[in-house]
This record gives C-alpha cells, structure tokens and sequence, in this order.
C-alpha cells in the first residue's frame, strides 16, 4: 500500500533523515503513532531538535528550519508543520508521511503509524556515508511510482534526458457522459501543478541515488561508490529546484531484467486521484457524477495492473485488446460509456507507470511487463467481487 506524493519537501532526502530520527527518539518498533504526535510543538521534544539543517538567527537567538522565511513561525518545520496549524497547513505531514511508508521507513494504515525496521536503520546510519547510499537506493526501488518513473527514462534509449519527455500523474481520458440533460467530462486525471511537484520529488530522490543528474553538476571523477547523496546536497537541498535536463549516470538496470517485485504499488483506493477536491471553479457537477462513476474508474485501472503483473509472472506479453474483450462481459463493472470504452482503456494505461508496473511495447504491439507488483497491495480495499472477476482471465 503506498500513496501519491503531490509535494515536493520530502525530495530533500536529508530532511526526511532528520524527521526519522525525531521519531526514532519517540518510538520503538511496534508503537503506534499518528500525524499529530510528530508535528512541531514547541511545548515538546519536537524535529527541531534533531534537525541538522536549521539556519540561525543572531538577533533572536534561536535556530530555525531554513524553508521557513519567518524565524518565528509557528509552524516550525516545512515537512510537518506545527500542531496548531489549520487543516490546509496539516496536508504538509499527510504528504510526509506518504512519502516515508513509499520508501518503506513508515508503516501508515489509515491513521496508525509505526517506524520500521528500515526506518530505524535510516535513521541510526550517518548520512554521508556509503551505507547511507545503499539504504536510500534500495528505498526508492519499493516504491511503484518511482519505478514507473524509472521505466520512463529507461524506455527514451538515451544517455540524457529532458523532464519534459517523462509524464507523471492519474491519466486523463476525457470521458464524456450526458448527465442532467448536459454534457460532462469526467475529471479522472491529475493537474499540471500535481505532477510537477510529484516530478520535482522523485527528481530529487534520483538524484541523490546518483541514478542521474542534472547535466551542469556532472563530474567525470563521480562513480558508481561516489555518496551522492552528499555530492548533490546543494541542489537536492535548495529551496527550488528546476533545473529540466540530466544526465543518466548509475542507472538501475538490474531492476528491470525479469525479476524485481514492486512492494509499495498505489493500493485500489490510491488509482484516482482525491475526487473530494473537485469543490471550487463550478466543478460542482462534475465533483458528482465523477464519485457517481469513480468504482468503475478503480475498477479498470486495477484490471490494468492485474493483467500486467499476471503476464510478468508468467513470462509472457500481454494482447490488451483482449484484456478489453474479458471486461467487455462486465458492463457493471467496467463501463461507464460502452460507445467510448476502447478508446478510454487505451487512455487508462498509463495508470501502469504510475502504479509500478510500467511495461514496453513489442513489435505486435503487444505489453511487455517489465516488473512485477505485490498483487496483495494492489489489492487492499479492492470489492471482492472485482478481485472475484479478475481470477477468471487468462493471457
């Protein structure tokens, strides 16, 4: 089970190390926490006292986090915020914390958190070690969304990169349905703004892998033992990134040569985005017949990753159209409009790369998986009589 990141704070991996051993100094393995127990308080030990980043300010004679412009704010650090912020403010840690269980240093289910075991390791290794390099590699490689975003680069052939060449975020298929005597386009996909701050974290995160880097901060002495974590930590820290062309340096090949388990996929509550949102702008109408309709949005990206991961788990390819033909028999499932239903499954496929099962397209256009997912993840919230469904289809 794991979550979209929309925010880009926890790129800053160091951040991320510091907050970890905030909660480490709280809780042992086992204990429950939530949100609010590692927020700022100043009342309490709080991330402030375990933050290596803080910038200090003479006058007053307090230390501060550095993303925050005001020396006094109450909201105390960037990546939790403060227990007395509103409810717009709190988004900060739920990010936070997403981005901490997609690396597999937090266990979230639903409000009940507890620090892992590679949570504890995370937090007890220096840094700037080689260690550190290795912890953090082997995170990211959990995390759905990340490999997606990896096959992307993989997929381009080249040696460097432009972000605008990779695309993040919930497939739009622009589905239209007369509803109420008008017609609507169901809102079923992500905005720009989300996808750049997706894009700017797991940018940050790559980097600091030494996966690839931006092209005017190469060094021929870099290598496959450099700590790039350390190397990168003036662009990775700084308060905006945007630099758009990179270099691939010590890509991950090995992850996608037949045998890589993704453990945190986007779970079937996680395959649309908040649709609870839609409350401003006269999206009204939409708001409604998009919830009205959103099962069968969940339903149909889930038989996407189903039918992906069964293929790689069989070492075979996948004939999508036939995939289509199988829903075809589940109208009540599936179907929103059967007049559009194949255009908007070839729409939908991009749910793949943002779930963690990203594939290639062979010379007879067929899918070829090019890693596997933690099926029982993907599964998490998912109606029985879905699952029930998806038992029945063969490659």
């Amino acid at each position: 089970m794991s979550y979209l990141i929309n925010r880009n704070p926890p790129g800053r991996l160091e951040c991320l190390h510091n907050l970890c051993k905030f909660i480490s100094s709280k809780y042992n393995l086992g204990d429950t926490f939530n949100m609010k127990d590692i927020k700022y308080d100043s009342s309490e030990d709080n991330i402030l006292n375990h933050c290596s980043l803080l910038k200090s300010n003479s006058l007053l004679n307090i230390k501060y986090c550095p993303y925050k412009d005001n020396p006094l704010n109450t909201s105390g650090c960037s990546l939790t915020n403060g227990v007395n912020d509103d409810t717009t403010k709190s988004k900060e840690i739920s990010n936070t914390v997403n981005a901490l269980d997609a690396l597999g240093f937090l266990l979230r289910r639903k409000r009940n958190i507890q620090i892992t075991h590679q949570g504890l390791l995370f937090a007890k290794t220096e840094y700037n070690s080689i260690e550190m390099l290795k912890i953090i590699r082997n995170a990211v490689s959990g995390y759905g969304m990340f490999i997606g975003f990896l096959a992307q680069i993989k997929l381009l052939g080249k040696n460097s990169f432009d972000t605008n060449e990779i695309t993040l975020g919930y497939p739009n298929s622009n589905e239209k349905i007369l509803y109420e005597g008008n017609t609507i386009i169901i809102s079923g996909g992500s905005e720009s703004d989300s996808n750049t701050r997706t894009k700017s974290c797991l940018l940050a995160w790559g980097i600091s892998c030494g996966f690839f880097i931006p092209e005017n901060l190469d060094d021929d002495s870099y290598n496959a033992d450099t700590s790039y974590q350390v190397v990168t930590r003036t662009y990775t820290l700084a308060k905006k990134r945007n630099l758009r062309k990179y270099k691939v340096t010590n890509f991950p090949d090995h992850l996608f040569t037949g045998n890589h388990i993704v453990k945190k996929p986007l779970d079937y509550n996680n395959l649309t985005k908040n649709t609870g949102a839609l409350r401003e702008n006269n999206q009204a109408k939409i708001r409604e017949l998009t919830l009205k309709v959103e099962p069968k949005i969940k339903n149909r990206r889930y038989a996407i990753i189903y039918a992906l991961n069964k293929a790689y788990l069989e070492k075979s390819t996948l004939d999508f159209d036939s995939l289509i033909n199988f829903l075809n028999d589940y109208p009540e499932l599936f179907i929103v409009n059967q007049e559009t239903f194949e255009d908007v499954m070839y729409s939908e496929l991009n749910i793949a790369f943002m779930v963690g099962t990203p594939f290639s397209v062979s010379d007879n256009n067929e899918l070829k998986p090019l890693v596997g997912v933690d099926m029982v993840e993907v599964s998490l919230g998912a109606p029985i009589g879905l699952i029930n469904a998806m038992k029945k289809f063969n490659i």
